[in-house]
């Protein structure tokens, strides 16, 4: 059969430019995220871009290169900025033990009034983004590779919850948040699939509710021991009173204190390598502080507050009431009358002190990745940050048995200049700090003695 050519040049160029017959190509679809987009047009970077939208779109190797740096320098930023905020908490902890709270006349610190209470929530929160981190970051994982996140949360508990206890045999100089984390950490297995809406509206929610909760549950188990530093000897001794310690009654009680988790993997979910996601929670973060702030105080000057708070506190005079309002509590939570629950002062474990110690979290992670892109300024903070259980750890140790005479603002300035000195040299020449290395190589046997290893099955499925 003879192939015949239209007249008419055009016509005859369209018709040879034609489709072959045949199944059509399916169509790329960019998601709007670069990474899946690049996975779905080629595996080889290399190649040219081939019919992205339908419409015979080419781009050079060169464009998807530029695209692929661009999206590993984000990401990057966010990783270290991360890491960043780690190392800020840890030398905030040092400041809250070890610097003075108070001036001579009685007045806290400025140091006291940035920090107490919210550089613990600041490890909360970020402890949830690492949650979020090791789960599938903005796309959650599934199947096989939730499991084994799982697996590796569930070791992970465990060995807070023992390390914990170990190190409170020791009489520590200051309270020992490990245990709770602990705890904590188990309690976020369910949560491990969410997306962030989900994570971030419960968050909410439980910052909220919680204190009351926590409160009203307070009253029914008064009668328990409490356990501020428990030990396997009073666990095994006591179980209900160190369970009542650590869920309600302790100095992070898990009820309140995983409203920072779940916020914290709330934020871990979101696209934290753009700007916009960046800027979004610093100025979230900045006024919920503010407006926290401003109404618990309020609430505290007006209408009748300082009266109710006085109430909840029997036989207090004027002056421990005011410094339960700006120091926290010295022992146990009130139970007499929830008046106190309007304060928001550090560790008093209320709404208004749960959402300034979130929103100081959400400025501090924000800016830390602003300032990470571009810059190795942040290279100490970012080696301790990468080393938190081993430099907490190795804190608690020293300031219990350091002597006297060397001086609480001395020790502060030595402890961060030693931690700042041993994070940088051993980030020279290993991954991860001892204690890190020591739980990572405890959960990835475990998930391999369960058949979890990622080399037992794919290891990038996440949930659409």
């Amino acid at each position: 059969m003879t192939e015949t050519t239209h007249p008419n040049p055009d016509i005859a160029e369209a018709v040879a430019s034609r489709p072959a017959p045949g199944p059509r190509r399916p169509r790329e679809i960019w998601t709007g995220r670069s990474e899946v987009w690049l996975s779905e047009i080629s595996s080889d970077p290399a190649e040219p871009m081939r019919n992205v939208a339908g419409g015979g779109l080419r781009t050079s190797s060169q464009m998807l290169n530029r695209v692929v740096d661009r999206d590993r320098r984000r990401r990057r930023a966010r990783s270290v900025g991360v890491d960043a905020a780690r190392g800020f908490a840890l030398i905030g902890m040092f400041a809250v033990h070890l610097l003075p709270a108070a001036h001579s006349d009685g007045s806290p610190t400025l140091v006291w009034q940035i920090l107490a209470g919210n550089a613990a929530a600041l490890f909360a929160v970020l402890a949830g983004v690492s949650l979020a981190f090791g789960s599938g970051g903005e796309r959650p994982v599934t199947g096989r590779p939730l499991h084994r996140s799982r697996v590796n949360v569930a070791v992970r508990g465990l060995l807070l919850i023992v390390l914990g206890f170990g190190l409170n045999r020791l009489n520590l100089a200051a309270f020992d948040i490990l245990p709770y984390f602990g705890i904590m950490f188990l309690l976020a297995i369910p949560f491990l699939p969410l997306r962030a809406r989900t994570l971030l509206v419960t968050g909410t929610v439980l910052v909220v509710t919680m204190p009351v909760t926590r409160y009203l549950l307070h009253q029914q188990v008064e009668g328990l021991h409490r356990h501020p530093a428990a030990t396997f000897d009073t666990a095994l001794t006591d179980p209900l009173g160190v369970t009542a310690t650590l869920l309600v009654t302790g100095t992070y009680p898990v009820l309140t204190w995983f409203a920072l988790v779940c916020l914290g993997m709330g934020i871990g979910r979101l696209q934290l390598h753009f700007t916009t996601p960046r800027m979004l929670i610093i100025v979230i973060g900045a006024f919920a502080v503010l407006i926290a702030t401003a109404v618990t105080k309020l609430l505290v000057n007006r209408f009748d507050g300082y009266a109710s708070v006085q109430r909840s506190l029997p036989g207090s005079g004027p002056d421990a009431v005011d410094d339960f309002i700006v120091f926290g509590p010295t022992g146990p939570l009130p139970t007499a009358a929830p008046g106190w629950l309007l304060v928001g002062g550090p560790h008093t474990n209320t709404s208004f002190a749960l959402i300034i110690g979130a929103g100081f979290s959400l400025v501090t992670i924000g800016l830390l990745i602003l300032l990470a892109r571009g810059s190795n300024l942040l290279r100490p903070l970012v080696d301790m940050g990468r080393m938190p259980m081993t430099l907490y750890t190795t804190h608690l140790l020293i300031i219990t048995v350091a002597p006297d005479d060397v001086g609480e603002v001395r020790l502060f300035f030595i402890q961060s200049l030693a931690a700042f000195g041993f994070a940088c040299l051993w980030r020279m020449f290993f991954k991860r700090g001892p204690l890190e290395a020591v739980m990572t190589a405890i959960a990835r046997s475990a998930a391999k003695m369960l058949g979890l290893s990622s080399a037992a099955g794919p290891s990038v499925t996440r949930s659409s």
